[in-house]
């Protein structure tokens, strides 16, 4: 339908279309490499886990034509459900990259996109990596208008805002045109949806892996000819008018194409909510610092932004699911285990008794002057003493980023539960040199079990 002037598409579609993956900066060709390192090993790594099972069995009884690899896993399938599964697959840890800024996990409903028709219509590397850039900056940019707002309504950001930047890399690596584009985000926007209500449930994973799925959808359909609403961010009545009242989205367009949200993006050093991030530092600083053990420990005190407590803020989690969205229990993993990766988030370990008493001692506080990646923590100990910790920056942020070698390090850990060393590998030989394969498609393919 005609929607009037829609001059944020507008401004987006030409973006998509006229960024040449040859002329991106150095600093985010190497942010782009990062993260689709990161995405692949928290994807097959999630093939272990139960909900991965699950697609792969509705998958497996639905067919579909083999062009695409649920990585991880023997199996290949259509593009479309490939890119559901590889998406709630990385997401279902909970290991994968954030933009704090925006609330969304960027890599999560766009990296599935473009390996899977990296494999279909096999793409080069550097084609790829374009449209990755791509896909991030759509999502990310209109996340910082809306992000925060759409959280505090009880929408998942990424669910939501993830379809927009899964169909700009999916039009991007299918050619299409302009008018195509500007339906393919509208086909898009009247798809998207995703609740809070579903963390700790394997419906969350799923919402990256179902946006991931419907923008690839959005973009083939619009190239056979399918309409939408193309006034879907610009016009009352657009997506973010009817979920949470923003009819103007024109900041998100300022400075696109000179100034890069992936740039900013956070990698996670631990295996839950983001949020909690700072928290953990904070409790492995102090158990470092701790000359009594945790039993001495009387009282915890965690300030954090208060977006943390209202989608972490589980004070009594019963799985591992709901473990990583649960401060009290991310501060007291971290304080008697000095971590808090994928082993830290079994149901058995939340069971823990020593973890599960010092649990019950932390009591979280939302602080407005807190940032989104800070945390303060306060113990009190039997004796009288306190010791304090203030993180300014958490682990993996854009302020305290990891290392090309903690990126690979992370990589081949998480791997290593499913492939043998050998793959693992090619796999970070190939993910290092990605602008320069000739088909990147290869590389995907290797990463089946």
């Amino acid at each position: 339908m005609n929607d009037g002037k829609t001059p944020v598409i507008d401004s987006l579609v030409e973006f998509v279309i006229a960024l040449d993956p040859a002329a991106l900066p150095a600093a985010v060709t190497e942010a782009a490499s990062l993260c689709l390192t990161d995405w692949l090993g928290t994807a097959v790594r999630g093939s272990k886990e139960p909900l991965a099972d699950a697609l792969a069995a509705v998958i497996n009884a639905s067919g579909g034509e083999p062009q695409a690899t649920v990585v991880g896993r023997g199996l290949r399938t259509s593009a479309l459900f490939a890119a559901m599964a590889n998406g709630a697959q990385a997401h279902a840890l909970d290991f994968d990259d954030t933009h704090l800024p925006s609330i969304v996990h960027g890599s999560a409903p766009v990296a599935p996109v473009v390996l899977a028709l990296a494999e279909w219509r096999h793409r080069s590397g550097r084609d790829v990596l374009g449209a990755f850039v791509a896909g991030f900056e759509v999502e990310t940019r209109i996340g910082r208008v809306a992000g925060r707002t759409l959280a505090d309504r009880g929408w998942h950001v990424t669910g939501v805002l993830g379809h927009f930047g899964a169909t700009a890399a999916a039009g991007k690596l299918l050619g299409l045109t302009r008018a195509q584009l500007r339906h393919a985000f509208g086909i898009a926007g009247t798809q998207a949806a995703g609740l809070e209500q579903s963390f700790g449930t394997m419906c969350k994973p799923l919402h990256p892996g179902k946006a991931a799925m419907n923008g690839l959808l959005s973009a083939l359909l619009a190239r056979e000819g399918f309409t939408g609403p193309t006034g879907v961010l610009d016009t009352h009545g657009g997506l973010l008018s009817t979920f949470v009242g923003i009819d103007d989205l024109s900041r998100a367009t300022a400075g696109l194409g000179t100034r890069f949200e992936i740039l900013e993006n956070s990698t996670k050093a631990y295996a839950a909510c983001h949020l909690t991030h700072a928290t953990i530092d904070a409790g492995r600083a102090i158990r470092e610092r701790l000359a009594s053990g945790v039993d001495a420990i009387t009282a915890i005190e965690c300030r954090v932004h208060p977006l943390t407590l209202k989608v972490a803020a589980n004070p009594d989690p019963r799985t591992g699911l709901e473990a990583k969205f649960s401060v009290a229990y991310c501060a007291a993993s971290a304080l008697v285990r000095g971590d808090a990766g994928e082993g830290e988030f079994t149901d058995e370990a939340v069971r823990e008794p020593v973890v599960a008493r010092l649990r019950q001692r932390v009591t979280p506080v939302a602080d407005a002057a807190m940032g989104i990646g800070t945390a303060h923590m306060t113990i009190r100990l039997a004796d009288g003493s306190v010791i304090d910790e203030h993180v300014k920056a958490a682990r993996g942020t854009a302020e305290n980023p990891l290392t090309r070698e903690e990126f690979e390090a992370k990589f081949r850990r998480l791997a290593a539960v499913v492939l043998p060393d050998t793959k693992i590998e090619q796999l970070v030989t190939g993910l290092r040199s990605f602008t320069t394969l000739a088909d990147a498609g290869k590389l995907v393919a290797l990463a089946a079990r």
